[in-house]
């Protein structure tokens, strides 16, 4: 957003021309042919909106991209998103591939995931448009490739082993999800591996093949656009920036390399007509004649593209609204302001037709005019020296959230929309922790010296690999039926205050639990924790297994057969506890109803939160122990697993998407036979743990391993661990703490330690189709707050029981939007009702240590 200065100034009469439609679906182009005589022989046109928050203007600029491809001839649609993940989407789409799901995966979906922006899609592809992206940003799945395939590019040349290309990837990543360099990893570290590169791809392009050639051209100056990224970043760091401090000429470095790489394309396609989509501010000439001292140091790409290609070779169009909203995509939005009089919007709210075109360049050279053309803020001044002419809507609204029919189901993630959106992902906790079910392990004693304070002995112990006798490192401790107990360290250790002899069970992912009882004398504890096995019989090692990454593709190919793709329903039993050092804060159970809609894939809501999910209607609740004020979802956990929508990670997880395989290490563990059925224990791990492999931001460590039926290559069963990037999380929780910007209320805690795990069994209904049958979530999180220094160390499990039913039910009503900016809904509250808990048949058994069912709700100060 630019906030302008202005004076007010009154348009002379201007011819204009009325339009009667700006519907894409409108191709009788007969009322545009004028932008022939108009354009002229331009090689750009850049098609601009006053924000990105007006649907019918993306409609308006879809209908006038139709006609300049099939009437004036150009060939290329240029977009305001990453130059590499453009280019490769290009390359697939040049190759037969999809153009939409290309698309999907490399346009920002600011404008992808509107309904009014699928127009441009049929416009695409071998037989229509090419595509390019001009942005120095990383803006799709896409740019999780880059590093990696820099990587393939340069591996048959000398020297390649010198590049640290797992710093490069690191880097690259954090760049794309935090807009930011990595705090560990200065910017001069990543130009020198950077500098490593050049002369290899300067060999590569004097190579004698064309397509080698060409192609190193190419890395040549996505290279160059990267180190141009890093180095804004590092100069006009985007988190750092609030509405107050932002102004104009933080855009400037970003700005020049988006003029770069479009005039780069210009000259490696010299035939090719290029129409540009973006924000009108970027593609603007002469901003500094607008009256206002912030855009007088304000250098945007329309002006340094025209200085290169001359006056005549580049046409800007800009939009005007004279009323209606606008604001983010499926959202209500904020009113246009009304035009104050003697602007030109006023002026143009006289006239009888919806749309209506202005031509400056022809009509009103150097004419003052004021107009709300930059974010509906009045500017004035010369504006054709600004833009060459504007499309009139008399009204805009938001644009609409592109139906799920309407998209690939298969589509990654999103990318973030902004710093802040990013951010409030990014301070989720980042899941849980689930042990492996099943009992056993031993006990050895041998003397230690503990003190007994208060009644209590404190008892140490050590968890060791029964096999290997290595440290299982943050294995939970806790005490068998209560809410409270420790973790051990990264050598296994841990301390423990008990009263007595008591039942404690230890477990960690890959793992069996192992329940035992403390010593009563001061020997300490040693725990030797058996590697998980599943319950299977006749188990013997097939002859020739498989491939994992084969395996792992047919999973994902029998997804569609194996696991339901209409709506569907479920009932939910969920129990959750919650601790907080040794006292019980939280514990609840609650039956609910889960509708689930055929489209959802994204547990944290997809593209700014918007996508549909699932709706949750508590039923039946009984809150056993509450101590303090309503638990925060952060404590309670909000990662896969904590909540009945992330119970079913093969629906939600990046795992399993096909275009995600190259982000994992997968690994046959073993082949197994059961009677008659064949089974593969595969694990996996993440090569790089962030949001395009683990669907979450700030993640550390996110592997596990999958029990699957080789008859129909469906998973039986799901363990998965994740850790989060301390690190990187307290680095930027220090750097913003004692400031008065949203990032710094997002990071508003250090960890010492961040440990989540989530297990998930799937069984087979009655239709055939795998279900998640039960989902069990454990983490552990430890740190302070950094505003009070109060430490914490959360230990939170939460157990669900899912069931079908035969009826997925009509959709939800839509929730109402809240009255006010920043309004928060309040929870409906379902009473306690003891008659039906007498009567329940919990599905994990009854619980240890349970409040009677005839007993109110227990409310702890």
């Amino acid at each position: 957003m630019l906030p302008f200065e202005a004076r007010a100034q009154t348009p002379a009469a201007l011819p204009l021309r009325a339009l009667r439609s700006v519907a894409p679906t409108d191709t009788t182009f007969a009322e545009l042919e004028f932008l022939r005589a108009e354009i002229g022989g331009a090689r750009v046109v850049f098609l601009g909106e006053p924000t990105h928050g007006e649907g019918n203007v993306l409609a308006a600029k879809a209908r006038l991209l139709a006609f300049l491809q099939q009437r004036m001839g150009f060939t290329t649609l240029g977009m305001e998103s990453g130059f590499f993940d453009l280019y490769k989407a290009q390359r697939a789409i040049g190759a037969g591939k999809s153009v939409l799901k290309n698309l999907q995966s490399s346009v920002f979906p600011i404008w992808m995931r509107t309904r009014e922006f699928q127009a441009v899609v049929p416009l695409v592809g071998p037989d229509g448009l090419r595509i390019m992206g001009f942005d120095p940003q990383l803006t799709g799945d896409y740019s999780d490739d880059l590093i990696d395939d820099l990587e393939d590019f340069l591996d048959e040349a000398k020297g390649a082993k010198s590049i640290n290309f797992e710093l490069l990837g690191e880097a690259t990543s954090y760049l794309q999800e935090h807009y930011e360099l990595p705090l560990t990893q200065p910017l001069a570290a990543f130009e020198a591996e950077l500098d490593k590169a050049e002369p290899l791809l300067r060999q590569a392009a004097a190579a004698p093949g064309a397509a080698r050639r060409n192609e190193a051209v190419f890395w040549q100056q996505c290279l160059r656009s990267l180190r141009a990224l890093a180095r804004d970043y590092a100069t006009h760091n985007p988190n750092a920036k609030t509405a107050a401090t932002f102004v104009a000429a933080d855009s400037n470095p970003r700005d020049a390399q988006m003029a770069d790489n479009l005039l780069w394309y210009l000259r490696q396609h010299p035939t090719e007509k290029v129409v540009c989509w973006g924000a009108l501010p970027h593609f603007a000439n002469h901003v500094e004649t607008l009256g206002s001292e912030e855009l007088r140091a304000y250098r945007p790409m329309g002006r340094a593209v025209k200085a290169a290609l001359g006056p005549n070779q580049v046409y800007i169009l800009g939009t005007l609204a004279g009323g209606g909203t606008h604001g983010l995509v499926g959202t209500a939005g904020q009113p246009v302001p009304t035009p104050a009089p003697g602007t030109l919007e006023a002026s143009l709210l006289a006239l009888d037709s919806p749309y209506a075109f202005v031509s400056l360049k022809h009509d009103a050279p150097g004419l003052q005019l004021t107009t709300y053309a930059f974010d509906y803020q009045p500017l004035a001044g010369p504006w054709s020296e600004v833009v060459d002419g504007f499309l009139f809507l008399r009204s805009v609204a938001p644009p609409h959230l592109a139906a799920a029919d309407s998209m690939a189901t298969a589509a990654a993630p999103a990318a973030k929309g902004d710093s802040a959106a990013a951010a409030a992902l990014a301070s989720r906790p980042p899941g849980s922790l689930n042990p492996a079910p099943g009992r056993g392990g031993a006990t050895l004693g041998r003397p230690v010296a503990a003190a007994d304070v208060s009644g209590l002995r404190t008892v140490r112990g050590v968890v060791l690999d029964q096999r290997r006798r290595a440290p299982v490192p943050y294995a939970s401790v806790q005490v068998a039926g209560q809410g409270r107990g420790t973790v051990a360290d990264a050598q296994g250790r841990f301390s423990l205050p008990l009263p007595g002899p008591t039942a404690l069970q230890v477990s960690s992912l890959g793992y069996e639990v192992s329940v035992v009882q403390s010593p009563r004398g001061s020997e300490e504890l040693t725990v030797l924790m058996a590697p998980a096995t599943y319950a299977l019989d006749e188990v013997r090692v097939a002859a020739a297994p498989l491939d994992p990454v084969v395996i792992m593709k047919r999973i994902i190919k029998n997804i569609p057969t194996n696991y339901e793709q209409q709506d569907y329903a479920t009932e939910v039993y969920a129990y959750r506890r919650l601790s907080n050092f040794d006292t019980l804060r939280y514990e609840a159970e609650t039956v609910s109803r889960m509708r689930v809609p055929a489209g959802y894939r994204h547990f944290g809501g997809g593209f700014l939160m918007l996508e549909e999910g699932p709706e949750v209607q508590v039923q039946q609740q009984h809150i056993l122990a509450q101590r303090g004020p309503r638990q925060r979802r952060d404590e309670l956990g909000g990662v896969q697993g904590f909540t009945p929508g992330t119970a079913d990670p093969v629906r939600i997880s990046p795992l399993f998407v096909a275009r995600n395989l190259r982000k994992f290490t997968l690994k046959l563990d073993s082949t197994r036979q059961q009677g008659n059925e064949t089974l593969y224990v595969l694990s996996f791990a993440a090569r790089r743990a962030n949001l395009r492999s683990t669907g979450t931001y700030l993640t550390g460590v996110y592997q596990g391993r999958l029990l699957v039926r080789q008859r129909d290559y469906a998973v039986l069963r799901y363990e998965a661990l994740w850790q989060l990037d301390t690190a990187t999380f307290n680095g930027v929780a220090r750097k913003n703490a004692g400031r008065q910007t949203r990032l710094a209320q997002l990071y508003s805690q250090v960890f010492s330690a961040d440990r989540s795990t989530h297990t998930v069994d799937y069984a087979k209904a009655t239709n055939g189709r795998y279900y998640a049958r039960r989902s069990i979530g454990q983490s552990q999180r430890a740190g302070r707050t950094l505003n009070s220094q109060q430490p914490f160390y959360y230990q939170t499990l939460v157990e669900q029981f899912l069931q079908p039913l035969p009826e997925a039910g009509p959709a939800p009503a839509p929730k109402p939007k809240p009255k006010s900016k920043g309004e928060v809904p309040v929870p409906v509250e379902v009473p306690y009702r003891p008659e039906f808990w007498a009567g329940y048949q919990r599905p994990g058994g009854p619980l240890a240590g349970a409040t009677p069912a005839t007993a109110p709700p227990v409310a702890q100060p």
